[in-house]
């Protein structure tokens, strides 16, 4: 149940984050996002011990990954005319994790891989077909989120076993927060007017719900059930963005786009439900 709450505010996380874009600058927004999202998660596990801290400086690579992954997913947002669509693309990222996990430090990967891969792109290949469709800016910056996204998990995953993780994901929403703030200062202006009320309350809904909510719920979720299990209700974010975008932003949707989410959707639970031999 944790987990399913989980997938559900972390698709919503993506209807917060639309509305806060209008008046905010994006890395802006990420960034403090991000801090002070990782302090609350910090201060309610009691943070992590020096030991953990120490621990912690192999994870910098993996945040350097999440700083690029999340600055690129978040100027994809912006542009974006379909998030529903946005979101499957950046859901192939959870596909390629062990594909990075074989090149940066030799996982072995199952035949289900790469067929759910396969499956992946054939989905993609329906997103951009049929009338109305067609290839935006935003997609390149999704494909490159997806991508530094795997790379970043994979790099995680590697190097945060003897850090908690709740510390991980604390360490690394500061660590992220701090370099996308900093390079928010040389290129962004802040805004000419002080946002309205209702731009702060989104604001404050990305960080406690989207944000805090989300990891706290998924990491106690994920200590009660499998990890597989975790993996296929967690797929159903990109669901809930694309009923999010059907609902409250009017977002039209072609049936061979329908088709190529349905197809994504399915990799995503091939890839967790069939037998593999990836350390992942």
């Amino acid at each position: 149940m944790q987990i399913a709450i989980a997938a559900f505010v972390a698709g919503a996380g993506w209807l917060f984050s639309i509305h806060a874009l209008a008046e905010l600058p994006p890395l802006l927004f990420l960034g403090s996002r991000f801090v002070i999202a990782g302090l609350l998660i910090g201060l309610l596990a009691r943070f992590a011990t020096f030991a953990e801290l120490g621990r912690a400086v192999r994870l910098l690579p993996g945040a350097l990954a999440f700083a690029v992954a999340m600055m690129a997913w978040i100027f994809g947002l912006k542009q974006t005319t379909n998030p529903g669509v946005a979101a499957f693309i950046s859901s192939t990222g959870n596909l390629l994790v062990p594909v990075f996990g074989l090149l940066f430090f030799g996982w072995p990967v199952g035949r289900a891989l790469w067929i759910s891969i396969a499956v992946a792109l054939a989905g993609m290949g329906l997103l951009f077909l049929g009338p109305g469709a067609r290839v935006e800016a935003a997609h390149l910056y999704f494909v490159v989120s997806a991508l530094l996204w795997a790379a970043s998990i994979a790099l995680v995953k590697r190097n945060s076993a003897e850090v908690g993780a709740v510390a991980v994901a604390a360490i690394q929403l500061v660590v992220a927060g701090v370099l996308i703030l900093a390079v928010s200062l040389l290129v962004e202006q802040m805004p000419a007017a002080v946002p309205s009320i209702e731009t702060w309350g989104w604001f404050l809904a990305s960080i406690l719900v989207s944000t805090c909510l989300r990891f706290v719920l998924q990491f106690r979720g994920q200590q009660l059930i499998s990890a597989a299990r975790a993996s296929v209700i967690m797929c159903c974010e990109p669901v809930w963005v694309l009923v999010f975008a059907l609902a409250f932003l009017g977002t039209p949707l072609g049936l061979s786009q329908i088709l190529g989410c349905v197809v994504i959707f399915l990799a995503m639970i091939c890839q967790v439900a069939l037998p593999s031999r990836s350390a992942a």
